[in-house]
């Protein structure tokens, strides 16, 4: 009999997720297991000093979004220091760059820890001993770094190497190598005294130790900060469209919505045609431009106006999404940004730089108010497409939104099995370049009116989404060391 199924980016984080399922765990145990491993193993992906959503689909229940993602930090700050640490970094792809802000003053406050742990909570059955226990052992007894983590941390090694205690963690001797082993001794311990540790981290010895390094340095970070952190439950934003049902994470964030109007503009533009023809590919392309337009004009200053638009009322980034035998399915999605190059005295976590990372702050760097809740284009959704419940999600920043539309319109509107919508070559538009990956047709490009970029490879720039389905059938995106596993 199958237990359960995951698709993630990682061989660690997969095997969590499979270690839970064998011990009789459900799917939301398995994805808060694989979800602290990723903390652990997909280092230059992700941390447990981010933030992020799961969207959930409980047999026989309703969809549910946690919502653990990062808050503006600067509570109780009679004004900001005169001098924040603040920097650019340019992290340059094979086709195209980004740039991006790090140190202290790009921290917000991060949620990873205490929405993993609310999530088992009310959701898991087996013990959270047990649940973190495969995370635990990776930290302590290290892991292998494979060729897609060792490509992350070249990109990223500016960051890793910018603090000699990060350094010494992560890039002891330079920007790690496929094969070789890291360890972290402090996260093994960190997470083996997981619940008190958590609360020490939000409320105790550890947190003030944080708040006043941030104090005496250049960041923004406060005690009030952490002890006033919450978790949020929200009820998902539900879409339906011509082929099938979204359930997806609804505003304050930006990606859910904008998946959806995806939906609805690729609705008005294709006519029934081949897979990646000429007409097919101009409908994408005419899809994403105007809803990079519709952002930049609406999306941006409310997210709440695009339902208007449905009619509808009320980056190093990692996805991982689980389904077991009872019908339970979970997408789960956190990230740290790209890093703020700052680890935690004592836990072995490297905190985010989201605040550092400019289109999730539309008005500005710093514009907004302490303890509000930052908006983000991360969108772990639920489908009901041709009879199949699917549970997906991608990392990717800007280009998570392209990624799961393309892939939802590829198995909607054209029964792809899973492995081959998610490693069909990708469109997104940046406003002004269409980027494109290599396998489309050029005809397709004809006419278009912007400037097309082709790209040599495929690459973990176009996101990487991970899907499962309640029939234990999905994929891993090759783009990010993708994997798919079923026990």
């Amino acid at each position: 009999m199958k237990r359960g199924a995951i698709a993630c980016g990682n061989k660690y984080t997969a095997q969590a997720a499979c270690e839970i399922f064998e011990a009789g765990g459900n799917a939301f145990d398995a994805i808060c297991a694989a979800a602290f491993a990723a903390g652990v193993c997909e280092t230059a992906l992700t941390s447990l000093g981010g933030g992020g959503f799961a969207t959930i689909f409980p047999a026989g229940g309703t969809p549910l979004v946690y919502d653990f993602f990062v808050d503006t930090p600067g509570k109780g700050l009679a004004s900001k220091p005169q001098e924040l640490d603040f920097r650019t970094i340019t992290v340059k792809f094979p086709g195209s760059s980004q740039d991006f802000y790090v140190g202290l003053a790009s921290v917000a406050v991060p949620g990873t820890l205490k929405g993993l742990l609310l999530l088992h909570e009310e959701q898991g059955q087996l013990p959270l001993k047990e649940v973190v226990a495969p995370a635990v052992r990776f930290a302590r007894e290290g892991f292998k770094i494979d060729a897609f983590q060792a490509y992350c941390f070249k990109l990223l090694y500016p960051i890793f190497s910018s603090r000699p205690e990060t350094a010494a963690i992560f890039c002891p001797e330079g920007p790690p190598q496929e094969g070789d082993l890291l360890r972290n001794p402090e996260l093994a311990a960190f997470l083996e005294a997981i619940p008190e540790s958590i609360e020490d981290f939000y409320q105790g010895e550890t947190a003030r130790k944080l708040a006043e390094t941030m104090k005496n340095s250049g960041g923004l970070l406060t005690r009030e900060d952490l002890a006033s952190y919450k978790v949020y439950r929200r009820a998902p934003l539900k879409y339906e469209f011509s082929k099938g049902i979204l359930f997806t994470n609804p505003p304050p964030s930006f990606g859910g919505p904008m998946v959806c109007l995806s939906l609805k503009l690729f609705d008005k533009h294709f006519k029934k045609a081949p897979f990646l023809s000429p007409e097919h590919v101009k409908a994408l392309a005419l899809t994403l431009v105007e809803v990079h337009e519709l952002r930049e004009r609406i999306v941006q200053e409310d997210p709440f106006r695009a339902l208007e638009l449905l009619g509808l009322s009320a980056r190093g980034t990692t996805h991982i999404s689980t389904a077991d035998a009872e019908g339970n399915l979970a997408s789960l999605t956190m990230t740290f940004g790209e890093a703020s190059g700052f680890v935690v005295p004592g836990t072995g976590i490297i905190l985010n730089n989201i605040m550092g990372e400019d289109d999730l702050h539309p008005r500005g760097f710093f514009a907004d108010p302490p303890g509000k809740r930052i908006s983000s284009m991360m969108a772990p959704s639920v489908a009901f497409i041709r009879e199949r419940k699917v549970a997906l999600g991608s990392g990717g920043s800007k280009r998570i939104r392209s990624a799961i539309f393309e892939v939802l319109s590829a198995l909607a509107y054209f029964a792809l099995p899973a492995e081959k919508a998610v490693s069909a070559p990708r469109l997104h538009f940046d406003g002004s370049v269409l980027q494109a990956e290599p396998g489309i047709p050029q005809e397709a490009f004809c006419d278009f009116p912007y400037p097309v970029n082709i790209w040599p490879v495929k690459d973990l720039y176009f996101g990487g989404v991970h899907l499962v389905d309640d029939h234990f059938e999905g994929a891993g995106d090759e783009r990010r060391a993708g994997t798919f596993k079923i026990v």
